[in-house]
């Protein structure tokens, strides 16, 4: 039977606890910290509620919690250790059946890595989607994030646990993230408009009022017109889309908000 708020709401700390068991790796204590901030009226007031409870627990114990993660197809996968959460996401991502050349090489990557950061390669390795990665997008990933400094990939191990949690939160509630699988559809169809050499090759590079800025432009014009109803719509000397609804009182004050297309050379996908 899924899990629902109700049910956490009513529970007390120990159930609490019992009911999020695994959606943190070997780390109850976080559910144990979060049981105070109930009760929750939306998944997301949980979400934020636990990931609370990790920053606020300091740096000493967010290392434990980074450090109690296996590595990847690593010795606890090896002897059988993985916890079902674990075992389920590596499978996934097709990590449990590792050809010898890809094992050695994750092998190496993890033993560099270690002795690097002092802590475990962490990776959400069933993706955007949930469904997994391929095994070369994680060996890439593996590779770029080696180059990085250490208190930029301390923060990204918690970014990458606090996905794989928000995963494993989909698992217990039963949800399927419909609007964020659509927003991903989105990204992927503005990510389609590159540069050369970079499109060729796969990558996304689009700079400032280029022939792929401007069609990105015309994408989202399009889309704020056909299926976001804006009134009025336009796209400005400097590149920016400008959208307009008309309120019922032409004198009240207007709220402008907005984001923009990041303009990105090789930035990847």
């Amino acid at each position: 039977m899924p899990l629902t708020l109700d049910r956490l709401n009513a529970a007390g700390r120990d159930e609490f606890s019992a009911l999020l068991e695994g959606t943190y790796e070997h780390s109850p204590w976080i559910a144990a910290a979060a049981w105070q901030a109930r009760p929750f009226a939306t998944r997301a007031a949980l979400e934020r509620a636990l990931v609370v409870a990790v920053r606020e627990a300091g740096r000493e114990a967010q290392l434990v919690l980074i450090r109690a993660h296996p590595e990847l197809a690593g010795k606890a996968m090896v002897a059988k250790t993985l916890t079902a959460e674990s075992t389920r996401e590596q499978g996934k991502a097709g990590l449990t059946e590792c050809t010898p050349e890809e094992f050695e090489r994750i092998q190496r990557l993890n033993a560099e890595y270690n002795a690097k950061f002092g802590f475990p390669f962490i990776l959400a390795v069933r993706g955007p989607r949930g469904a997994g990665l391929a095994k070369a997008q994680i060996i890439a990933a593996f590779e770029r994030r080696l180059g990085h400094h250490p208190d930029f990939e301390f923060a990204e191990a918690l970014r990458n646990i606090h996905r794989i949690a928000q995963i494993r939160l989909d698992d217990k509630f039963g949800t399927e993230p419909a609007l964020g699988h659509r927003v991903w559809d989105w990204a992927e169809r503005l990510a389609a408009h590159s540069e050369p050499p970079y499109a060729e090759r796969g990558e996304l590079t689009v700079t400032y009022l280029s022939d792929a800025h401007r069609a990105v432009g015309q994408r989202l014009a399009h889309w704020m017109r056909a299926d976001c109803g804006f009134d009025e719509v336009e796209i400005d000397a400097v590149g920016n889309v400008v959208g307009l609804y008309r309120g019922s009182d032409a004198a009240a004050p207007r709220l402008i908000t907005g984001s923009h297309y990041d303009t990105v050379r090789n930035g990847g996908k």
